[in-house]
């Protein structure tokens, strides 16, 4: 019970920091932060902060990890996608999470957007082989080049999405992502191995 008691305190402690944290950084940039002023609108000890986070970038990567370890969540337990439904199906959960995450997710891209989405894309990499052929075709090269242009992509939707208000609902915005993949015929490139539609029949390179 002790235990239990202690862990409670101890995640009531750690989520009052970052709290404060995402909640400052709506307004101003990290370095002009400082662990007395988390402290005192947390209502926390300057010595219970250094019980849990050695400084204030130590706390920021403790958000980040949250979100990021969050979205990864969904994307394992969605995984493999098989088809056009199993990738909407995760894209708007994923789009939920954010959601419902928004003033976290804000933080992180107004302090360094580049290291949020790159911890994103890096940990939700597609991990079996089906879900690469499926998204991406059978050419390892070129697979390796699309991921980057849609993870690009993605990230850059993200931003509008959030931006402006969030005017559509995660699905639609889900939906919409979907939408711009099958145009680019990413979800049809298992169909297009055979050389269809590319010169001399051996695939186009990047």
């Amino acid at each position: 019970m002790a235990s239990m008691t202690t862990n409670r305190r101890t995640a009531k402690t750690r989520n009052a920091l970052k709290d404060v944290l995402v909640e400052l950084l709506q307004t101003r940039s990290l370095q002009r932060i400082s662990i007395r002023e988390i402290t005192e609108l947390a209502d926390i000890s300057r010595g219970t902060f250094y019980l849990h986070y050695t400084d204030i970038f130590d706390l920021y990567q403790a958000i980040e990890k949250e979100v990021v370890d969050g979205i990864t969540d969904i994307v394992n337990a969605k995984a493999p996608v098989r088809d056009e439904d199993g990738l909407e199906t995760m894209l708007s959960a994923i789009f939920e999470y954010l959601s419902d995450h928004m003033r976290e997710c804000d933080a992180l891209l107004r302090t360094d957007s580049a290291s949020f989405l790159a911890q994103v894309f890096e940990r939700n990499k597609p991990s079996t082989k089906e879900t690469w052929e499926t998204l991406f075709g059978t050419d390892e090269h070129a697979r390796a080049y699309s991921y980057v242009f849609i993870s690009h992509g993605f990230a850059g939707m993200l931003k509008h999405w959030m931006a402006f208000g969030k005017l559509e609902t995660p699905r639609q915005i889900a939906s919409i992502v979907k939408k711009l993949l099958n145009s680019y015929m990413f979800l049809d490139a298992p169909q297009n191995q055979s050389g269809e539609g590319t010169e001399n029949g051996k695939g186009s390179q990047p």
